[in-house]
């Protein structure tokens, strides 16, 4: 089995990546002020030098957003600035409806009940009980289908167009496609917070390498916009995907935007698919310099090791999303085979490494069966 796969991108331009990923000033301070509004306190970022010695790096720093607005993962930053925004748009609005993998509609539904509304979400089959029930607490109406996560993304276009004459349900998906790019739009600027909070934490620390996990993509090119316009110094942006979902890898691979058929046998679930947003696309299409996909067991490999820290290091509980940065980092690491990818993009004994822990342990279950070597 392939534990790792790695392609580096062709149509990599800095500069086009910029122009695509403009942030103002304004924007941010509203994206920053609405978080602030509704309780969200800095996420810590911790330095893991006994790790960083292990695996032969400079430094690898790891943003634990775990303890994200008590929900164990990153995505309530943008599900709650976009559906607050369609609230004063629209205050017809009475359902809110997503579909999801978990954390994100986790964050919907959370959202949705601070707004004294109701929430409706659909869910891939496969999903683990542990997220179903953790969405449910949040008072929200959940539906497993019978099809994988674009599949739940369909009913949900479904459902919420069945409404549209009345204006009383909002489709809060972090996915774009051709007329419908507002809300990602909106959910990505929602997580500029994170990576405002990461520039503020590493202060004149140079980063030379960051790893972001994609789904469809969204959160890394909104990584990737804050840092475009801010960063005087980028760093190299490098894709992380499992095996079975990899959509964002064959893009790259291939120059165009193309969908896989993912069919739930990844434990990386917030990873688990099948199309790169459209929106998303832009950014990504010219500001990733390299793609990997690998294995669930080099995922599990990195939740341990997260999990059973060095001298001096700190625990970090990561879960199977969470975990995939770290993993694609060893195992570019201990890879024999590519040497010149590990050359281009210059990681070596001296390199300063990002990491982001974007959620827990959100299936419980599965976590300690992966501590465990089940």
């Amino acid at each position: 089995m392939i534990v790792l796969d790695a392609v580096r991108n062709k149509r990599y331009d800095l500069t086009k990546a910029k122009k695509s990923s403009i942030v103002s000033n304004a924007m941010l301070d509203e994206v920053l002020t609405f978080h602030d509004a509704i309780g969200n306190t800095q996420t810590p970022l911790v330095s893991l030098s006994g790790l960083a010695h292990n695996l032969g790096v400079e430094t690898i720093y790891v943003k634990d957003d775990s303890y994200r607005l008590g929900l164990n993962a990153f995505k309530g930053l943008g599900a709650s600035y976009a559906m607050s925004r369609q609230l004063e748009k629209n205050p017809k609005i009475e359902v809110f409806c997503t579909a999801t993998d978990g954390n994100h509609g986790k964050a919907v539904a959370w959202m949705a009940k601070k707004l004294n509304k109701k929430a409706v979400i659909f869910m891939p089959k496969g999903t683990v009980s542990d997220r179903v029930a953790s969405i449910e607490n949040e008072g929200a109406d959940v539906h497993v289908i019978d099809g994988g996560y674009d599949d739940a993304v369909k009913k949900a276009r479904d459902k919420v167009d069945s409404f549209k004459d009345a204006r009383s349900w909002c489709l809060v998906q972090d996915t774009a496609w051709e007329g419908y790019e507002e809300i990602p739009m909106d959910i990505m600027r929602g997580y500029l917070t994170q990576a405002h909070e990461i520039t503020e934490q590493i202060k004149d620390n140079k980063i030379d390498i960051i790893f972001l996990q994609s789904g469809v993509g969204s959160w890394a090119a909104s990584i990737m916009m804050y840092i475009f316009s801010f960063w005087k110094t980028p760093a190299l942006f490098i894709s992380v995907e499992p095996h079975a979902a990899n959509c964002l890898f064959r893009s790259i691979q291939t120059g165009d935007r193309v969908s896989v058929d993912n069919d739930s046998t990844t434990a990386m679930a917030g990873l688990d698919c099948g199309t790169v947003s459209t929106e998303a696309w832009k950014i990504l299409k010219y500001g990733i310099y390299g793609a990997l996909s690998i294995s669930d067991s080099l995922m599990e490999e990195a939740v341990r090791v997260l999990a059973h820290p060095l001298k001096n290091d700190i625990k970090i509980i990561s879960g199977e999303s969470g975990a995939s940065p770290l993993a694609a980092l060893i195992g570019l690491l201990k890879s024999t085979e590519y040497d010149d990818f590990r050359k281009a993009i210059k990681l070596n004994n001296r390199s300063n490494i990002l990491l982001i822990n974007t959620e827990g342990d959100t299936d419980s279950v599965n976590y300690e069966q992966i501590l465990r070597g089940v």
